[in-house]
């Protein structure tokens, strides 16, 4: 994508027209609207950095498409803690993760 900053008003509410963006603001709005649609969020997964855990174990997040280390937990008895923005996290043993 090109840079926005060296676009004018106009030209950036025709893009913001083409992707589905909403075209009421100034030009530095319009320019967050468009950079907010068009980068990617990536997925970000929960430290755990002051919880106390057995020893032994640790805390792994999955996604829940991920289907074959989802069961690969599950077999191994991993213990179900929380559900959180698309990840399931378990209680599982060091040597699994």
């Amino acid at each position: 994508m090109e840079n926005l900053e060296l676009l004018d008003v106009l030209e950036i509410k025709s893009l913001c027209k083409v992707y589905g963006v909403g075209v009421v603001g100034d030009k530095k709005t319009l320019n967050k609207k468009l950079k907010y649609f068009l980068d990617p969020i990536q997925d970000v997964l929960n430290a755990q950095p002051g919880r106390k855990l057995p020893q032994g174990k640790t805390i792994v997040g999955v996604k829940t498409s991920e289907k074959e280390k989802l069961n690969l937990i599950l077999k191994s008895k991993g213990i179900f803690m929380y559900y959180s923005l698309g990840y399931q996290y378990y209680l599982v043993d060091k040597d699994l993760d």
